[in-house]
Order: C-alpha cells, then sequence, then structure tokens
C-alpha cells in the first residue's frame, strides 16, 4: 500500500466519540460522519494518548506520549511555558524530508496561544491562520469561517499531492453556530421520555453520552449554562461542514484518492463526575473517534475493535504516503494499516496523560493514578461504563498490579531523567503565581517535587 494518495486529516475538538450516530448514539448528531465509517474504517476503541488540546495535537503530529515530547500543559495566557522538544520532527516535516513531492497546508489557529504553539506550524508550505488575529479567541473561531478558506485552497490545488490538517474548534464552548443549528435537539428537563435509557451491569441506569439518570446535566434555559442540546447541535454543524468538504473533493475528481481522518483531542465531561469540561482521564474526555476514509485503498465498512491512540495517527498516515514499515519504528504509536487488514491485532492495553494524571488501561480494567492529589481510581468498564464505583481500594491486587503495571512504563520511559509532568507544571504554577499575583485555583508552586508519586 501506499503511493501517490492525497490525506485530509481533520481534528474536530472536544467530539466525543459516544455522540456520534457511528458509535451507538441515540440523536442524529452526524449523518456525513456516519457516511464515512460506513464507506471506511471506524477504530471502536479509540483514545486519546494525552490531553488536553496542546499535548493531544503535539501526539497526533509527533507519534509519541508526553513522557516522550514533553508537552504536558496549555498554558494559553502564559508565554514562553511549553517545553516540547524541538528535536522531535513532525508529522508534515516527515512528509516533506522523508517522502517529499507534497504540498502541505495547515488550518488552524493554536499558533494564537500565548505560549505559542509553534511546532504546530513546522513543516506546513501554507499555514492558514483563519483568525487573523493574536487576540487568544481561538476557540470562538467557527467552523464556517473554515470552510471558507479550505475549499477555495483545495480548488486551487487540486492538481497537486497534498497533505492538509484541518482543526475544527466546534463543538468546544462557547457554542456559537449559527441559529438553524442551536435548535435542532431540545430536551426538557427532568424528562427522560426523548432519551435512550440502559442498565449497567453494576445495577444503576444511564443515557449512553449523559451519564447516570439521576446525575444528568440539565440546566434550566433561563440559568445560561452550555446544554447538552446545544453540544449536539455544534457537532450537527460541524458534520454539516465535513460534508461541504467531502462534496468538493467529489466535484473536483479527487475523492478517490484522497484518505480522510476525523478524529479529535478530547471530548467533554458534560456533566459526568461534577464537571462541564475537559479535565480528568475518564472515558467520556478521553475516547475519542479515529474514522479513514479511503475509497480506492481501504475496506469498507470495517470496525476494529482493540485500543488504538492518537498517537498512532502519524504512522499510520507516513505508511499511506509511502514510507516504508522499516521507518516507522521510532513513534510510540503503530502503523494501523496492518490492524485494518487483519494482519496484526489492535493493544491489548494502552496509557493516557495529561497535566497530572496517568490512566493505564487493560481488558475491563481501567488505573487513573493523580500524581498531584495522591489519590487512586479504579474502574470496571465492562461492569460500570460511566465509571461511578470506584474499586481502588476494594479490588486492592488489581489496583495493586495496575499501579506497579503503570510504574514501569514511567520508568523506562524516563531512562532515568526527570519527570516532565512535573517539571512542567511546577514552571507553569510559579510563573502563575508571578503574574497574576495569586496561585492558579488548582496548583501551587511545588518545584521541589520534579519526580512525582514515583520518585
Amino acid at each position: 500500500m501506499g503511493g501517490r494518495l492525497n490525506c485530509m486529516l481533520f481534528v474536530i475538538d472536544t467530539l466525543r466519540a459516544d455522540h456520534l450516530g457511528c458509535y451507538g448514539y441515540f440523536r442524529d448528531t452526524s449523518p456525513n460522519i456516519d457516511r464515512l465509517a460506513r464507506e471506511g474504517v471506524l477504530f471502536k476503541d479509540s483514545h486519546a494518548t494525552a490531553i488536553p488540546t496542546g499535548p493531544g495535537f503535539s501526539s497526533i503530529i509527533t507519534g509519541l506520549s508526553p513522557i516522550h515530547h514533553h508537552y504536558y500543559l496549555t498554558p494559553w495566557n502564559l508565554p514562553n511555558l511549553i517545553d516540547f522538544d524541538d528535536s522531535i520532527p513532525t508529522l508534515p516535516e516527515l512528509i516533506q524530508d522523508k517522502i517529499g513531492g507534497y504540498t502541505t497546508a495547515a488550518f488552524d489557529n493554536l499558533i494564537n496561544f500565548s505560549s505559542h504553539m509553534d511546532h504546530l506550524v513546522r513543516g506546513f508550505e501554507f499555514y492558514i491562520n483563519v483568525t487573523r488575529t493574536s487576540s487568544p479567541i481561538h476557540h470562538h473561531l467557527r467552523g464556517d469561517q473554515v470552510n471558507r478558506r479550505l475549499i477555495p485552497w483545495l480548488r486551487e490545488h487540486k492538481d497537486e499531492n497534498f497533505f492538509v490538517f484541518v482543526h475544527y474548534w466546534d463543538p468546544h464552548t462557547p457554542y456559537n453556530q449559527p441559529p438553524e443549528f442551536r435548535e435542532v435537539f431540545s430536551h426538557e428537563p427532568g424528562s427522560l421520555e426523548d432519551l435512550e435509557i440502559r442498565e449497567a451491569p453494576a445495577g444503576y441506569c444511564y443515557v449512553p453520552g449523559w451519564g447516570k439518570v439521576d446525575e444528568i446535566w440539565e440546566p434550566e434555559p433561563e440559568e445560561g449554562k452550555p446544554t447538552i442540546d446545544l453540544y449536539d447541535g455544534e457537532i450537527r454543524f460541524v458534520d454539516h461542514l465535513l460534508g461541504e468538504v467531502i462534496e468538493t473533493l467529489d466535484s473536483i475528481g479527487l475523492a478517490e484518492r484522497t484518505v480522510v481522518l476525523v478524529t479529535s483531542d478530547h471530548g467533554e465531561q458534560l456533566g459526568q463526575h461534577g464537571l462541564y469540561d475537559h479535565r480528568g482521564l475518564h472515558e467520556s474526555v478521553v475516547h475519542v473517534p479515529l474514522i479513514i476514509w479511503g475509497p480506492s485503498v481501504l475496506p469498507t465498512g470495517r470496525i476494529v475493535e482493540g485500543y488504538v491512540q492518537q498517537a498512532d495517527i502519524a504512522p499510520t498516515i507516513l505508511y499511506l504516503l509511502g514510507l516504508e514499515e522499516e521507518a516507522l519504528q521510532v513513534f510510540d504509536g503503530v502503523n494501523l494499516i496492518p490492524v485494518i487488514e487483519g494482519e496484526k491485532a489492535a493493544k491489548e492495553e494502552m496509557f493516557i496523560e495529561d497535566h497530572e494524571q496517568r490512566a493505564y488501561v487493560r481488558g475491563k480494567w481501567k488505573y487513573i493514578r493523580n500524581y498531584f492529589e495522591r489519590t487512586e481510581e479504579l474502574y470496571n468498564l465492562e461492569r460500570d461504563p460511566m465509571e461511578v464505583l470506584n474499586l481502588a481500594y476494594e479490588e486492592k491486587e488489581v489496583t495493586e498490579k495496575m499501579r506497579e503495571e503503570l510504574s514501569r512504563w514511567v520508568r523506562e520511559g524516563l531512562k532515568g531523567r526527570s519527570d516532565p509532568m512535573w517539571v512542567q507544571v511546577a514552571r507553569w504554577a510559579e510563573r502563575w503565581a508571578k503574574t497574576f499575583g495569586r496561585d492558579f485555583p488548582d496548583l501551587k508552586p511545588r518545584p521541589t517535587i520534579i519526580r512525582g508519586l514515583d520518585g
């Protein structure tokens, strides 16, 4: 496999897998994405390598975990605080240097963060910052603004081989979609009639994508809080935008030789675990979609089970565009084409990171360790899909085994170095206190603690 294919990588910010029809959601949020899944390959158990946006994007374009690329935080309002290892080549750089002959373009605005993510610009011949401003309003950018620049670019460059990276902020807050997408879904608080109710083996009832029935996020309209209705409307909006791009590829004769990947950097709690944001390593945040559509080179309607992650995207794209398998051994991630073709099984375990937690998942068990709060969580995902029953102190033998495996992975990744998670957190907390004259709400300067719980 390989050859002169085009490739488009769509990263849809804050998109939960379980809010898409192709992943079993009960609402019609994603007809175009569902079509790509039917005509392509869907990875049922796709997960983030790292969250939130900065670390996640960094893992996508490097094929590495943060323990190796060193980027753990997204300090959007503090300058010069990114510890990304600049010796690491990025996906577009590798396409340019190792394959060649490709025009590379990005439609994104993460460079607007005060700690400019310049590693997300490297290797792109065209970096189109759609906001055209340095103001920190990055997440207010609407996807139709992206398409107004993207679609003409595709028409102009249709005779070239290209790799295009597209970042849609929708469905990230503030939920500023056009009016026609604000009222697509309407749930009456307190009613269960329009929801799908399931019973977990652990004995509680839940709504897929919403949480336990008695803990559903249902603010009254007058409260002015974000709602799941608006979140789902945002998904329908960005799905419409993706459909516009696929139609464009078809109209200019590129659909048959373009591979399209759709994924996300992270999900959203939507009120689960008492949060409405993307903190925590629960499934609501780390279970993200991954769909690969390539009519001329990939099977149709294939569903792949087993764990895959963001770090697998870069080696997979490089292989599709012509790089040999032997050159892909430098990544934490793996080339997924042999997995798609049934020559190789997906992973049975995975590791996930954020700036204060790491998770280890194997089979039905998921272990989360908070290095800052010094807490542990253990969930049986088969019996407790909403992760509400922490078994860390009940299943002590399992907890100990999972803790040991996570610690082993960390030690092997560090190779005797200080833990970059703690180095970066300490720098950020100290800078925050100096800049704003107060401690960050969740962190306090602790620069002497650089090895974490395992140090």
